[in-house]
This record gives C-alpha cells, structure tokens and sequence, in this order.
C-alpha cells in the first residue's frame, strides 16, 4: 500500500508575505506522550508541526498519552489534567494502513478541544489522478500527507477527479473512451454513474450543491458551462471563440475562470447578474490555475520566458476587497492552487523534471510543506 517516497519539508516564509486574519499570540502548551509504532509516530509529529497550535513542552500541566494498538488497530488518546486523566478517546480502523486517519482525527480533536482555528485540512481526504503508463492513470484515495494511498479508479485514462458532496462519498471523474465520459463514484457503494459526454474536453472544475461547473467543448472550442444535477440541463456560462477553462464559482453570483482571450491565457471574473467580464490579476507573463474562497483568490501566473528551460510559474493571493496581492512562493513550477474548506490552507502541485510534489501552505503560519510522489500528478482535490 505504501510505495509512496515519504519525505516532509517546511519551508519559511517571509513573515510580511501575507496575512488573512490574526494568528494565534498564545499558544496552549501542552506535553505529549507516545507509545507504539514509529511510523505512527512520524505521523503525529507531522500533525502538530504542520498544524503549528501548540507549544509542546516536556513538562506542562496538560498532557496528552497517545497509545497505538497495531492488534486492535486502535489509537487511545488520554486527556490528562496536572497527572489525573479526565477523558479517554478512541480511534479504530479495520486496516493498520488506515492509521495516518485516525492520527488526524485524534489532533483534530484536541484542536478542538482547545476552541482553536479550525484545523479541517488534517481530516480531509485527498483524491488524485496519477499517470502510471502512456494513456494509462488510475485515481487513488489518501490523506493530506499521502500517506495513506489506495487505488480506486484503474484501467484506461482516468483523470480530474472531484469531489461531489461535502461529506467526500462520491466523486466525479474523466474517461477517455471513444469520447470523454463524465462518471460520478460512490466510494462506499461502488456505484457508478454516468453524467454526460462530450468531444474534446471534458472536465468538472467546481462543485456547489447540486450545480457543478464543466469546462465541455461542445462547439470545437472549449467553454465553461453549469450543470444543474437534478435537471441535468446545461448553461453556458462563456461564449468566446478560442479557449475559457476551469470555471469556479466566486463570491457574490461570481464566476472565475482561464481564457486566452487577450492573447495569452489570464484569469477574468463574469458576474452571472450582470454578465460583465473583468480580468482579476494584471501580474505575470500568463495564468493556468485559479481558486477562490470568500473574498479572496490563489492564482498560479508564470514570471519568466525561457525557451530552452524550466520556467517559474508562482502562486499569488489576491483580495478582492483592496486589490492586493501578496506572493505565496519563490521559485519553480508552482501550479493548480486549491484552497482547503476553510480557506487556511492551499494544496498545489509542484513539477520537478519528471516528478510532482503536493504542496501545503498555511496561510496564517506562513508555512509550506510538500509531500513528494514518485510519478506525474496529473490533478486532485481535496
């Protein structure tokens, strides 16, 4: 189950950077204990580093006791209070490979305990597509560090998957067949469904409640539309001759999206009221991923122009509020942002020669850790 290389790295970032809101001024200090396996271990330390609450001390009045059973394949947590346990929590799975889970859950939970800012990445499930062989790419199910990996899509062209409901049960994803063929997934049944087809493109960008965003080629060239999944009907969200890609739905009735319709592909906002098109980021050279969360967007913009090697592309996050702009990275290929649920976090994909890494910033702790894979990440979500 494990072939994934496991390897962590934190990087600093530079302090005036960005801010979103307030960080933490006093972190509870706490002590934590361990018993078990050392690749348990490796997991909650990974935890407490990334999700940087707490000040973990040797001697503090506040301890936790995590103990990791591999028989019963359960993780007791005992809450303990100045040495008098008060609250004993525990966590089962039916497969030791589970454990990366249930480790999460069990932190998540503590950071709850403690009334801190919400840590849901850490419980999220990560769905990727990954090329395994020329036109071959399996989808896989893992948790945020990849960990935990299982195959649940294989045979043929598999790609874009989406999550299709909060409660991450289903999900949607691309077949190359004759033509492209939209599916939905449950995971706990195994049922599978199939949406639509299409010629050319076909893939689900954004998903809010029972209307999802495609990017179809339905007239050669490729636009973005909006599905209603209890009717089934299709609006056309833009109309231009030449390429508009990976729609997602915005703040205030807003769409944003990719098109090249200034030459060079760009990010640009249509209010779905008015139907006016604006371009959000006049920074970079061109733009190939957008997200949005509240007021805010993460846009990847390419900064460089070389022709014979690699260039930059940089992630950036802009308030829609003031117009600012504030770099999350420094260097490389940084590509296809995606905020978390709660907006405190950002996943993305880093290229490196034939390899890909998945990247995490923490916004508010001005961190980022990435989580290298052995083969081409073609997409995910999270």
């Amino acid at each position: 189950m494990r072939k994934i290389i496991f390897l962590v790295l934190a990087v600093f970032l530079f302090a005036k950077e960005y801010v979103i809101t307030k960080y933490l001024e006093n972190k509870p200090v706490i002590s934590i204990e361990y018993n078990g396996p050392e690749d348990v271990k490796k997991i909650l330390n990974m935890d407490f580093q990334v999700l940087d609450h707490f000040d973990i001390e040797k001697n503090s009045s506040t301890k936790f006791i995590f103990t990791y059973n591999k028989n019963s394949k359960t993780l007791k947590v005992e809450y303990v209070k100045n040495g008098n346990p008060f609250l004993i929590k525990k966590y089962r799975s039916n497969s030791y490979a589970y454990f990366p889970f249930l480790v999460h859950r069990a932190v998540y939970d503590i950071n709850e305990y403690f009334h801190l800012p919400s840590a849901k990445f850490l419980i999220r499930k990560v769905i990727y597509s990954l090329l395994v062989a020329p036109k071959q790419a399996n989808i896989y199910l893992s948790d945020y560090t990849l960990s935990y990996k299982k195959k649940i899509i294989s045979g043929g062209l598999n790609i874009f998957p989406k999550w299709a409901d909060e409660k991450q049960t289903t999900i949607f994803f691309t077949k190359y067949e004759r033509l492209p063929v939209l599916y939905k997934y449950n995971l706990i049944t195994g049922k599978i469904k199939r949406i639509i087809s299409s010629p050319g493109i076909l893939i689900v960008s954004d998903v809010k409640k029972d209307k999802i965003l495609l990017t179809l080629a339905l007239d050669a060239q490729p636009d973005v539309y909006m599905m209603d999944l209890k009717t089934k009907k299709l609006k056309r969200i833009t109309n231009y001759p030449g390429i508009d890609v990976n729609g997602k739905f915005w703040v205030n009735d807003k769409v944003v999206f990719v098109s090249d319709r200034y030459g060079i592909p760009y990010v640009f906002s249509k209010d779905l009221k008015t139907g006016e098109i604006k371009r959000v980021l006049y920074h970079g050279k061109n733009q190939v991923g957008v997200d949005g969360v509240k007021n805010y967007l993460v846009i990847s913009s390419r900064e460089t122009a070389n022709e014979f090697k690699p260039n930059t592309f940089n992630l950036f996050l802009v308030n829609a509020d003031d117009d600012s702009l504030k770099r999350l990275t420094m260097k490389g290929q940084n590509m296809f942002p995606n905020f978390s649920v709660d907006g405190s976090s950002i996943m993305f994909i880093k290229r490196e020669n034939f390899y890909s890494k998945i990247g995490i910033i923490r916004l508010n702790e001005r961190k980022v850790f990435y989580y290298p894979l052995t083969k081409i990440l073609q997409s995910f979500d999270w």
